[in-house]
């Protein structure tokens, strides 16, 4: 679970643009894991859980539609940056927020490759793998992504997205711990 909820959470994330559906999400995936995993296994299992989390985000806003209320927050979760001064620190949030901002402006096939592609680090093959598409489609909408990012920030490029859409250890801590409560998987110690 811990080696997948950032990639897990971001692609939640970027489709339901709301930090706690995606974490409500994540937990419904891995009790779903947990409770229905495929003969044998899957092949890659970081490409079998993101793409049942991305069925379950769009099955979320489908039901969501059909009870005609989405869900559009802002960003709630906190980002953390390594440094000591404080203006630095303040700007760099910044940025990062309205980053995060513009990419929940995105259609939601551009955001998912965006955020797979850039901020994930998932090479072309594993995100079609992931969404069901075709190479070609990830390289067409992850242009027509960063376009569209760059004409909304005015950047010319997007250096460091490692922290948008972050996951932190409290958050990834807490999701573990109750994904495991709920599957009675008793409690290992930590070494």
């Amino acid at each position: 679970m811990r080696k997948n909820n950032q990639r897990l959470f971001r692609v939640a994330r970027s489709v339901l643009r709301n930090d706690a559906d995606a974490e409500e999400i994540l937990q419904d995936v891995y009790l779903t894991a947990f409770s229905s995993w495929p003969e044998g296994g899957p092949s890659d299992v970081a490409a079998w859980l993101t793409s049942v989390t991305f069925r379950r985000c769009i099955d979320r806003l489908r039901a969501n539609i059909r009870r005609n209320r989405l869900v559009h927050e802002v960003p709630n979760g906190g980002v953390t940056s390594v440094g000591s001064n404080p203006e630095v620190l303040a700007s760099r949030h910044d940025a990062l927020r309205r980053l995060e901002r513009a990419v929940d402006t995105l259609p939601v096939g551009l955001r998912l490759v965006f955020i797979l592609r850039d901020v994930q680090g998932l090479s072309g093959t594993d995100t079609a793998t992931a969404l069901h598409i075709a190479e070609a489609a990830v390289r067409v909408r992850l242009n027509r992504a960063r376009a569209r990012l760059r004409a909304a920030l005015g950047a010319s490029n997007f250096s460091d997205l490692s922290q948008t859409f972050e996951f932190g250890s409290t958050r990834c801590d807490r999701l573990v711990a109750s994904v495991l409560r709920r599957v009675d998987v008793p409690r290992l110690e930590r070494p």
